[in-house]
């Protein structure tokens, strides 16, 4: 009984700590919250993360169609950004997100891509 109970602790203890330190948390739900009509323009968006060790650094370019393009880099902590852009967003909205991850010393990155309506 008591074996049992212990190997049962470390395998719990051992599945929590690969999902919080080595599994990378996924960008989701990436969303534009709101848009400024008039000079200066900015779009608002936010993000959400998955399970897992957030990224170091996240840089989003977003095209929101008429020539409004802008991008931002944010740390893994953020959730959300104001980005200036150089038009009027005319829609519709894309947006790349580039993470770097650190998994155990060794960076990797990953590419994201959302479509959004507008």
């Amino acid at each position: 009984m008591r074996k049992g109970f212990w190997i049962a602790f470390w395998a719990v203890l051992a599945a929590v700590i690969w999902r919080e330190a080595v599994l990378s948390a996924r960008l989701r739900n990436a969303r534009v919250n709101g848009l400024s009509r008039v000079s200066p323009f900015y779009a608002r968006f936010s993000w959400d993360y998955g399970a897992g060790a957030r990224p170091q650094s996240v840089i989003f370019d977003l095209d929101l169609g008429g020539g409004a393009a802008g991008s931002v880099t944010t740390d893994g902590e953020a959730t959300e950004a104001e980005v200036p852009l150089g038009s009027p967003a005319a829609g519709p909205y894309r947006i790349t997100a580039t993470a770097t991850y650190r998994t155990l010393g060794v960076a990797h990155t990953r590419v994201y891509h959302f479509a959004v309506r507008g």
